[in-house]
């Protein structure tokens, strides 16, 4: 079982394979690419390198990508001992790893669509103001697939009283690095039995277990193909254009 801890990821990948990334569209000076990996610490690893990369080149970047197995992700203060059952983990053979940014823990898997936007920190940006970007982003993405949702809480998104997407930010290496999650698909006997209910819980949540709280695309009838919710979410992406 992998437990990795919250350091910078991309220091300890020797090697990643920039080619990989598909360039999709440009809004101004925003590129829009899709760029995924099966390994999850990969995947992390490409957000930080673009991160890194954002001020030194000057770059603003919207990246589109997929999970793979499932794999728990955890904020950079979640203790695993505190957020998982560990034990549990290890039966189902679930790994778990720290991202840089904050917010609770995600089972990550094939299910959930991942958008990450890097961008120089110009200093002194609201923190708030780049959530409520971040969730315009997935709001409008929605509405194209026919789905109405609101901002929620400190940075979800939801339907109804439902959670659909959560967001997560840091600022290093003088660069923003907001990322997020639209959930399409997701297996909620796996998520029940391998995360805890968190110890601190936005108000719209009165406590409700994780089947009860969150919902799906797919349990909301959006049937469309892959390649359809990702188009979506490309149109959608002038809303960090405009910023």
């Amino acid at each position: 079982m992998n437990s990795k801890p919250a350091v910078p990821i991309a220091h300890n990948i020797e090697r990643i394979d920039c080619s990989r990334a598909e360039h999709i569209c440009a809004y101004n000076d925003l590129q829009v690419i899709r760029w995924s990996d099966c390994s999850m610490e990969t995947n992390l690893a490409i957000d930080e390198h673009l991160a890194m990369r954002a001020v030194d080149e000057g770059k603003r970047t919207l990246r589109l990508w997929r999970g793979g197995s499932p794999t728990l992700v955890l904020g950079c203060a979640d203790k695993p001992e505190s957020v998982l059952d560990v034990d549990e983990c290890r039966r189902r053979g679930v790994d778990w790893i720290k991202r840089i940014t904050g917010g609770g823990t995600v089972l990550q898997s094939r299910g959930i669509l991942n958008y990450s936007y890097t961008a120089p920190d110009p200093g002194g940006l609201d923190i708030k103001k780049t959530f409520h970007a971040g969730a315009c982003f997935i709001i409008e993405g929605l509405a194209r697939l026919g789905i109405e949702a609101h901002y929620c809480g400190i940075s979800d998104v939801a339907v109804g009283d439902r959670k659909i997407s959560g967001n997560a930010q840091a600022r290093k290496w003088r660069s923003i690095l907001l990322h997020g999650t639209v959930l399409v698909d997701l297996d909620f006997d796996l998520l029940s039995a391998v995360l805890r209910h968190p110890a601190r819980e936005p108000d719209y949540r009165r406590n409700r277990d994780h089947r009860s709280f969150m919902t799906t695309l797919r349990e909301l009838g959006v049937n469309c193909c892959a390649d359809m919710i990702e188009q979506a979410f490309v149109s959608s992406a002038h809303v960090f254009a405009d910023e």
